[in-house]
């Protein structure tokens, strides 16, 4: 599965699952990210990647384990990533996360990658979704609403979202 992702100001981008071939690539994708952006999305201070996270960040099967990398064609470093993950013990749910390159945040591409890996989910016969971001987050807010996911409320600093995938079908 390879698609042409063209954003709302021209530019165009490559997406494709993300793979283990891909190691080296994705961790050094989120060391490029600022500090503030690793912080929204691990929910904590990430000075560096440990071995224990790239493997879970590349434990995919494609079915209940999935990710998206959208690649620039022009330097070919991946510049974003939609995933969802099954959540145990919760049959039919999956847990959505999805991290944008600051260069390229605020373009589109978070919701066009989101829209994608929520039909991936919806091919699998996940019936929803969850999210959870920091409450300060509000691009990812905005973002997730945008993309049709109800706010379930905060607590303790984060923020829960949901998305039924058998009403938006």
């Amino acid at each position: 599965m390879r698609h042409l992702l063209t954003l709302p100001d021209g530019a165009t981008l490559i997406v494709r699952p993300l793979e283990a071939r891909d190691r080296d690539a994705l961790e050094a994708a989120i060391m490029r990210l600022s500090a503030t952006s690793r912080l929204l999305r691990f929910a904590a201070p990430k000075p560096r990647m440990t071995k224990a996270d790239l493997d879970r960040l590349l434990d995919l099967d494609h079915h209940d384990r999935e990710a998206l990398l959208a690649v620039d064609p022009a330097t070919g470093e991946g510049v974003a990533v939609a995933r969802y993950a099954a959540v145990p013990g919760e049959p039919g749910a999956a847990e959505l996360a999805v991290t944008v390159g600051d260069a390229w945040q605020g373009r589109g591409l978070g919701g066009a990658l989101t829209a994608l890996v929520i039909e991936r989910a919806r091919e699998e016969g996940f019936g929803h979704l969850h999210a959870i971001t920091m409450g300060e987050n509000r691009r990812a807010a905005r973002m997730l609403r945008a993309g049709g996911f109800r706010h379930l409320g905060t607590s303790t600093g984060l923020s829960e979202f949901r998305l039924d995938l058998a009403s938006r079908a």
